[in-house]
This record gives structure tokens, C-alpha cells and sequence, in this order.
């Protein structure tokens, strides 16, 4: 029953691993869009770990995006990208990217 048990869990957290790897394709190409011609850094490990459901089928990653990073006018801000997986769909679509400040 044990044995069963951490099998179910192994089963459930590979799963969700693939959801934040298909989440975080499509947020990724989203924040390239968005600060297209900007310098920036983030840590896609870190903004993939953060992944959590919110609702049905959406997942919510955020982390923390460092804008001209090592100049003088560096700004970090935290951003927030929902991604929607819509059954029989390969990825998932971008509902939300923001920027908080």
C-alpha cells in the first residue's frame, strides 16, 4: 500500500513537471515578445517551480525578471504569466503576462 502510494505521488509530480515545462515554453516566448530589444535576466528554474493551479486547467508561474541588469538603471520586478491548457490541444495558450513593479 506504501509502495502504491509514493507511486501515485511520483505519477503526479512528473505530471505536473510537464505542465510547468509546456507552461513555461509559451510564457517564455511571450516575455521575449514583450521586452523584444531589451536586456533582461531571469531564472526559469526558479519560475518553473513556482508553477500552482489557479482554476480550471490554468496554470500561474512568477518570478522574479531583471531588466538591464548590471547598468545602472536595473529594475527588478516580479512577473506573473497564466497559461490555459484547452484539452486536445498541444500547448497551452498565454491569458495573462504581467510586470508588477
Amino acid at each position: 500500500m506504501r509502495t502504491m502510494l509514493l507511486l501515485l505521488l511520483a505519477a503526479l509530480l512528473a505530471g505536473c513537471g510537464g505542465r510547468s515545462a509546456d507552461a513555461w515554453a509559451v510564457c517564455e516566448a511571450a516575455i521575449a515578445e514583450r521586452l523584444a530589444g531589451k536586456t533582461y535576466r531571469l531564472d526559469p528554474k526558479a519560475i518553473r517551480a513556482s508553477a500552482r493551479e489557479e482554476g480550471e486547467n490554468v496554470l500561474v508561474l512568477s518570478g522574479e525578471v531583471v531588466l538591464d541588469p548590471g547598468m545602472t538603471h536595473e529594475q527588478r520586478q516580479t512577473l506573473e504569466c497564466k497559461a490555459r491548457f484547452t484539452p486536445g490541444q498541444a500547448r497551452p495558450d498565454v491569458i495573462s503576462l504581467n510586470f508588477v513593479w
